[in-house]
This record gives C-alpha cells, structure tokens and sequence, in this order.
C-alpha cells in the first residue's frame, strides 16, 4: 500500500515508518527537516514541508496515497492547537487530492466512557494540565468525523517509552484507571489496520 506518514520523526511515527516498511508498504514521511529522519534511510520517499500549510500537504498527497497515518502531537501539558490545525490541513488536503484514508492518533477521551469510573477519569484528567492535550484531540475529532474519509483513531492513554511488547488490549470503550501504552505497539495497530480494516469510522484504545 501507498502511504503517506506524517509526525514521521517522532516516537510513535518514526515506529510506523519503521513498521510500515517491514510490512512491504511504499511509505512517504512528510517532515520539516529531512536531517531528523532517522529509520527507512534509503526506502522511504522524504517530502519537507509544513504541516499546516494545506495546499503544501496537498501538492505532496497529489502523487496519489492510499491511506495517510498522522502522528503529530506536542507537549500535552501546555496549551497548543497544534493537533487541531494539523488534522485541519491534512483533511482539507486529502479531500482535495482523494485520499480515502485517514489513520491518526487521539486520546482516550474521545472515547465513549459507559462507566462510572471511566468518566470521573476523563472528568479529572480534563481538569489537570494534560487537558490542554484533550482539548487539542477534541478540535481535531470533530473535524475527522465530518471529514467524509475512511478514518480510525488510535485512542491512546499515557505513552510510554518502551519497546514493542505485543499483547496489547484493544477496546471501544474506555474503561477508566490508570493504562499506559508503548509507541512500538500503537504503530502496530495502525500497520494491522492498513490491512484489515477493523475500526473503520471508530476509535479504538489500547493499552496493556
């Protein structure tokens, strides 16, 4: 599959590249700064550019993807609408260029919380520094689920830096309680969903 990755430089892109590539998938990074590309030398395609300038996103979808995989994110703790403005451009790209596909990462806010203690979880994370994180995923969902593309979030709790350990659980519904999750496997849900289209239209958590 032809794919596009964006946030190829960070903890969880730079795993997908990685992944994506040991899969048999064409995989293209668009980056800022081509130097801090650090897996695939020599097998992934590299586009510099700015992420929140659409028509530059677009140029670049224009030599035609199947999916594109976003993992930009930025310091939860502080204020930012970094998430919101990608998923904007990227969007607004991928429709004008007819890319059907859209994989991201979010939080596991964005998930239904049929539990009591799952939604005082969300309550009180909502509360604390890491909603300025939240609120950034809120701004981004609302656009994904209006976008009219084939899209499947990631709903991830606290990443960890860790290795690829497998044995993940996956879910619909968050839970609540305190999960954390290492970026090695979110890139594995999203490799395993290039494939086989499980949670098209949906958001799923994992964790351990």
């Amino acid at each position: 599959m032809k794919i596009m990755i964006f946030g190829a430089t960070g903890r969880i892109g730079s795993s997908v590249v990685e992944q994506a590539l040991a899969a048999g998938h064409q995989v293209t990074a668009f980056v800022r700064d081509a130097r801090r590309l650090t897996v695939g030398a020599g097998q992934v395609q590299v586009v510099e550019g700015n992420v929140l300038d659409s028509s530059e996103v677009e140029a670049a979808l224009r030599k035609g993807f199947e999916a594109i995989v976003v993992a930009i994110g930025g310091d939860p703790l502080k204020p930012s609408t970094l998430v919101t403005d990608a998923a904007r451009s990227i969007l607004t790209a991928a429709q004008a260029a007819g890319t059907p596909r859209y994989l991201a990462v979010t939080g596991t806010a964005e998930m239904p919380n049929k539990t009591l203690i799952g939604k005082i979880s969300t309550f009180i994370l909502r509360l604390t520094p890491v909603g300025n994180a939240i609120r950034d995923h809120d701004g981004a969902y609302a656009l994904v689920i209006h976008s009219g593309l084939d899209w499947m979030l990631a709903g991830c709790p606290w990443v960890k830096d860790g290795p690829r350990r497998g044995g993940y659980k996956t879910s619909l519904v968050f839970p609540g309680g305190n999960k954390f999750i290492y970026p090695p496997d979110v890139a594995d849900l999203f490799v395993r969903e290039l494939a086989a289209k499980s949670y098209c239209g949906q958001v799923v958590g994992l964790w351990y």
